[in-house]
């Protein structure tokens, strides 16, 4: 008996290391550019142009303030990396150059059918255009409704927290003609929600953003390759119980039921059988379930190392019955032999599978 539970122990630890490695072999971010799960890095880069955080504007360049109030976000979608927003915009500055009708969301999506765009002053005719306030500065309010694009980290789903960003910037000044401002009475993320997301903070930038390319212009007087770009973020987190109930549950039922085959006499070696294949398969579709909320191109994520530790853990299981079926079949051994050692087995394997995840979920 001591011989067998050794041989077992070194079974079970020569598992957890092939599982840890492969595990540790396919940890790569789900998508690029980022390593803490927003697409706005200060000081790094974006799509296209590299990103720098900005000192006092250059001298004799227009201050535009700028502010986003939002007001309703949803189809938050992970599989096409999109979001959509309704929101209030406004713009505020003294100067010869009007930002607003050369303003444009460089993250915009589906900009043909989604987005909308309302100006609260107009002359005449309908244009846009902005009014005079007391204090001798040009203002504009608008109301927004857009689609917008974000590369979302999915590396550490179903915990994952996500940036939803807006990003603008000016398509004719360039960065010493025209600089945007964050307002100070911009918007605060108090009693702002996001649909089945938590909502966690709210900011405000800008940022200076470097091409790689004059565009053509060869223009003395202003630097093409280097513009002002403003960003607005709202942080969100998904909520626990998500993983808990929809995700986590399902998958430790399952693996419970496939455990607990240990317990049944190897004399049941058809239901034993049975019920450890349905398992296997039973897990497949529970994987098959998540992954349809995630890009299709998506690399392995929180969950899926999580389901690679159950199916390593079923798969010893499925083959141990297989063992002990061919052993008494033989009569090699007895099927009172494996009572003991499948019940100590079933206790190590299902303290494996919850220790396994605690820790992919503290090292991830």
């Amino acid at each position: 008996m001591l011989r067998r539970l050794t041989l077992l122990g070194i079974a079970l630890f020569l598992l957890v290391m092939a599982t840890g490695g492969i595990l540790l072999a396919t940890s790569t971010p789900s998508h690029a550019a980022t390593g803490t799960g927003t697409t706005i890095l200060k000081d790094g880069v974006v799509n296209r142009g590299k990103l720098y955080t900005t000192g006092p504007p250059p001298a004799g360049a227009e201050k535009v303030y700028f502010g986003i109030e939002p007001v309703q976000v949803y189809d938050v979608s992970l599989t096409t990396d999109t979001w959509k927003v309704n929101f209030y915009m406004w713009y505020r500055w003294k100067g010869p150059y009007d930002p607003v009708p050369t303003t444009t969301f460089d993250n915009a999506t589906g900009a043909a059918t989604n987005y909308v765009i309302t100006y609260s002053y107009t002359d005449a005719q309908g244009n846009e255009a902005p009014i005079r306030l007391e204090d001798g500065y040009n203002y504009q309010l608008a109301y927004i409704q857009a689609g917008f694009s974000t590369n979302f980290d999915l590396s550490h789903y179903p915990f994952d927290s996500q940036k939803l960003d807006i990003r603008f910037e000016n398509t004719t000044y360039a960065y010493n003609q025209l600089v945007y401002v964050p307002d100070p009475s911009g918007s605060s993320d108090k009693g702002f929600t996001v649909s089945e997301w938590n909502t966690s903070g709210i900011a405000t930038d800008s940022f200076l953003k470097e091409y790689t390319t004059n565009f053509g212009n060869t223009n003395s007087g202003a630097a093409f390759n280097q513009w002002s770009l403003g960003a607005f973020s709202i942080s969100v987190e998904r909520p626990l119980p998500h993983f808990f109930f929809k995700l986590l549950l399902p998958l430790v039922i399952v693996l419970t039921a496939s455990i607990l085959v240990l317990l049944l006499k190897t004399e049941h070696e058809i239901s034993r059988l049975a019920l450890s294949g349905t398992g296997l398969l039973t897990l497949i579709f529970l994987q098959q379930g998540y992954s349809a909320d995630l890009p299709p191109t998506a690399p392995l994520v929180l969950m899926d190392k999580f389901y690679v530790l159950a199916f390593c853990i079923v798969l010893f299981t499925f083959g141990r019955i297989i063992w002990e079926t061919t052993q008494v079949f033989h009569h090699k051994r007895a099927a009172d032999q494996f009572i003991i050692a499948d019940r100590i087995l079933a206790g190590i394997l299902g303290v494996l599978f919850l220790g396994g995840i605690s820790i992919l979920a503290f090292v991830s």
